[in-house]
């Protein structure tokens, strides 16, 4: 039931991030981590895109059309993963992928912006492997936090 008001408040809440062709790729992740807490990988081509550049920037270094000049984007928590990741491929011609707050895993796209900021696609994997919170998977792992977790696995 709480998954259910989660995702209905996230279809009416404001705008909550904003993609401009003139920023900087480093201060459009930092944002998207501020707003969703989840790490936004973007591509030039196949390899990671230099995080000093801008969307514009980029243009002229890939062989690949980027659409600098569209109008800025604004992107809402119920938008679906997969629909996300189109939407800035048709609007901008930048690949991207969206990956947990650790950047160790990209989040399937079948959950929305606002469930996996809440995690939720942790907790059914957790789920379908027979652990019913975080806290017990962490307590099983001998970890104090997800942080701790991640970095172990590194």
């Amino acid at each position: 039931m709480l998954k259910f008001f989660s995702n209905l408040t996230d279809k009416f809440k404001a705008k909550d991030f904003h993609i401009a062709a003139n920023k900087k790729l480093k201060t459009i992740q930092a944002e998207f981590k501020e707003n969703f807490g989840l790490t936004l990988r973007i591509y030039k081509g196949k390899q990671l895109a230099d995080p000093e550049m801008t969307i514009a920037g980029l243009n002229k270094k890939t062989s690949s059309e980027i659409h600098a000049n569209n109008v800025d984007l604004s992107i809402k928590a119920s938008l679906n993963i997969g629909e996300f990741e189109k939407l800035i491929e048709n609007h901008f011609g930048l690949t991207i992928q969206v990956a947990n707050e650790f950047d160790s895993y990209c989040v399937n796209n079948k959950y929305t912006l606002g469930q996996a900021s809440r995690k939720e696609d942790l907790i059914d994997w957790l789920f379908e492997r027979g652990i019913n919170s975080i806290d017990e998977f962490l307590t099983k792992e001998n970890c104090a936090s997800l942080e701790e977790y991640y970095n172990k696995q590194k």
